[in-house]
This record gives structure tokens, C-alpha cells and sequence, in this order.
């Protein structure tokens, strides 16, 4: 009896013993699989889980667009302030504009170089444009078409010819026979070029406010400053989507 005895008593130890090391492992794995699973969420938060290379490869693709889009803004304002400056040149018609210089000189060079200029530049703002194919931008290209077609006839006396896409071309050889009086005529005053200028620089003010608001809404969710949050770089919930 007594061995029978110490043998229930050790089997009774024993799933007592046995229930509790299941219970115990049962915790354990319940517990790390908790903390593998928060590690996992902060890690894939952060980027620096199994899918960092994903996360990498978002983030820089994410920088590289925003880049790209500054620059063509950039592009699109530096354009527009050139086709401004070289149609203010043209335009003055008062004592020492280049017209007078021409008269003076008898020589129309520095009037063709500045309508050469004014082209291409007028040109490349028109390819901006077409690009950006915003709303604003597509208005803003209506309208500079609209004032080409409507001035040219008289652009034509000067070798200025324009396209069926509203860019320009330039006859130089035309462009320099032209005398003084008509060069005067049709770039002088309030003229194409006048008119241009004054849409280009709307053209300008909007490339620059985009340039301004591409800077705000530069956030990356895998940048720690951004996802936290501070005062130069504001945080996640409140930056501009």
C-alpha cells in the first residue's frame, strides 16, 4: 500500500508539475509573441522591419519626385521672368529704348538678339505649360495662344512666324532686314510682347507659389523627425496631403 501510495503521489506531482510547465510555456510564447508582434508593428512604423527595403525604396522614390516637381517649377518661374525681362527691353518705346540706340547706331542687332531671346523663352514657358497640364496652367496657355494668333499677322512682318502648337519661329534673316519703324511697331509699346509679359508674370506667381507648396507638403512617414513631429518640420497629422 505504502508503494502504492508513493506512486499516486508522484503521478499527481507530476501533472501537477507538467500542467504548470505547459502553463509556463504557454505564457512565454503568448508573451514574446505580444512583444514580437508590438516590435514588428514599431519596426514596419519606423521602416526598419523585414520590409525596410521597401520602405527605403518608397521613401527615396517618394524625394526624387518631389525634387523633380521643384525643379520644374523652378524651371517654369525662370522661364516666365525671362520672357517679362526680354519684353521689357522691347517694349519701352522712350528716349534710350533700344529703338532709339538702333536709330542712333543704325544698326537693329541688339533689337533682333532681344526678340531671338524673348522667343525662346516665350517658347520654353509654352512647353512648361503643356507639361504642368494643371487647370491654372492650361488657361494661362489658352490665353497666350490667343494673343499669338491675334498678333500674327503683324509678327510675320517682322520673320516671326507662328506654329499650329502656338510656339514661335524666327526668320532671322527677315527679322534683320526689318527696318526700325516696323520692328518698333509690332514689339514696342503695347504690343505682343507687352501683353505676353503681363500673363507671364502670373505664369511666374503661380510657379512659384507650387515651388512653395511642394516644399510644405514634402513629408516622408519614414522620416523619425517627421513622425514625431517637432517645430521646423511640424508632424504627420497636421502636414498638408
Amino acid at each position: 500500500m505504502r508503494v502504492t501510495r508513493n506512486y499516486r503521489d508522484s503521478m499527481v506531482n507530476f501533472r501537477k508539475s507538467n500542467k504548470n510547465s505547459h502553463t509556463s510555456l504557454l505564457q512565454s510564447a503568448l508573451s514574446r509573441n505580444s512583444s514580437s508582434s508590438r516590435a514588428n508593428r514599431l519596426a514596419s512604423l519606423l521602416g526598419n522591419g523585414k520590409n525596410t527595403s521597401t520602405s527605403s525604396t518608397t521613401n527615396r522614390n517618394f524625394v526624387t519626385s518631389a525634387a523633380k516637381s521643384q525643379k520644374f517649377y523652378y524651371n517654369m518661374q525662370y522661364h516666365a521672368k525671362q520672357v517679362g525681362e526680354y519684353a521689357d527691353a522691347l517694349k519701352s518705346t522712350e528716349k534710350d529704348s533700344v529703338y532709339d540706340k538702333a536709330r542712333e547706331s543704325g544698326s537693329t542687332d541688339q533689337i533682333v538678339s532681344d526678340v531671338k531671346s524673348f522667343v525662346n523663352q516665350y517658347n520654353n514657358m509654352l512647353d512648361d505649360l503643356k507639361e504642368s497640364g494643371t487647370r491654372s496652367d492650361k488657361n494661362f496657355l489658352t490665353q497666350l495662344n490667343s494673343m499669338s494668333r491675334a498678333a500674327e499677322r503683324d509678327l510675320a512682318l517682322t520673320g516671326v512666324t507662328r506654329k499650329a502648337d502656338g510656339t514661335l519661329v524666327v526668320d532671322e534673316k527677315k527679322l534683320k532686314a526689318a527696318d526700325v519703324d516696323t520692328l518698333e511697331k509690332v514689339w514696342g509699346g503695347n504690343g505682343f510682347s507687352s501683353k505676353a509679359a503681363a500673363k507671364a508674370g502670373s505664369v511666374e506667381a503661380t510657379a512659384e507659389k507650387n515651388m512653395e507648396a511642394e516644399k510644405s507638403s514634402n513629408y516622408s512617414p519614414f522620416n523619425l523627425a517627421n513622425l514625431y513631429g517637432s517645430r521646423n518640420s511640424g508632424s504627420y497629422f497636421n502636414s498638408r496631403r
